[in-house]
């Protein structure tokens, strides 16, 4: 018996049982509901597409905030396979967001790809942070393939639990 525990049940692993790999660490095969994805976007009705259009096509576990403000604390209290925030926003925006990431969550850097409609405007902090964009209205095979990308490929449907 593995000394390793699940941290979605908090039970030990078998010593030959598959799991599957969380950046929080190892979970059981049996506990995994597919990827996390983290949607920041002050345009709702954006947001809402955006999660819809994850969920459908990914079988993703989504949740969804109106700002970086917000999407701090959601990354303090849940673990995201990917991030996608847009860059203009009211409260926070993303470039102050993903300078926040840089201080209290670097290893999480990676996992960001961001959305926005004015690439020109941002494009050097696009240059200097390297991250993925998405230029705003873009096809659902653009937001596919920074999915496919980041994530993983296309499931045909969820996997029986």
């Amino acid at each position: 018996m593995s000394t390793l525990l699940c941290p979605i049940c908090g039970k030990h692993f078998g010593d030959s049982e598959p799991r599957y790999r969380r950046p929080d660490g190892d979970v059981h095969v049996s506990c995994f509901k597919g990827p996390r994805v983290l949607v920041v976007d002050d345009d709702a009705l954006f947001r809402d597409l955006v999660a819809r259009a994850v969920r459908q096509n990914r079988h993703c576990q989504v949740d969804t905030v109106p700002d970086g403000h917000a999407a701090l604390e959601r990354v303090r209290t849940h673990v995201y396979d990917l991030i996608l925030s847009d860059l203009r926003m009211p409260e926070m925006d993303g470039p102050t967001f993903y300078r926040r990431m840089q201080v209290e969550h670097p290893d999480l850097l990676e996992r960001i790809a961001f959305m926005t409609s004015q690439v020109d405007h941002y494009a050097q902090f696009i240059r200097d942070v390297g991250a993925p964009v998405l230029s705003k209205p873009f096809p659902r095979e653009d937001l596919d393939a920074i999915l496919a990308r980041m994530i993983g490929p296309t499931r045909s449907q969820p996997e029986a639990t």
